[in-house]
């Protein structure tokens, strides 16, 4: 392989190994601020999670829309409220996968 061929199948590689459209996701400044604050205070609505932040709350909704997308929040629905809470297990496992592919393609 030349030196393109070796770049495009490593680029490709990485490509395959992270999912880059979770970590967007995950690290946006605001996202990450409403992950802290759920870390912090567990399972709470749209209300009480808008009222702790600058932004309107439809756009903390949106935030959530998104994170609930890619499987960083969970949504639980009761009579009229819907509740949100951190999705850690999930996280923690994208981060696993993440870590355990990097190591096998350095390790190659």
């Amino acid at each position: 392989m030349n030196n393109e061929d070796l770049l495009l199948e490593c680029t490709r590689q990485i490509e395959e190994s992270i999912d880059f459209e979770f970590f967007k996701a995950l690290f946006d400044p605001v996202r990450c601020d409403i992950m802290k604050y759920l870390a912090i205070n567990g399972r709470k609505n749209i209300k009480d999670i808008s009222e702790n932040f600058t932004q309107d709350r439809s756009v903390i909704s949106r935030h959530l829309d998104l994170m609930y997308r890619y499987g960083i929040v969970d949504k639980i629905k009761e009579s009229r409220n819907i509740y949100y809470q951190l999705n850690d297990k999930y996280i923690l496992e994208k981060f696993k996968i993440t870590t355990d592919n990097l190591k096998k393609m350095i390790q190659v």
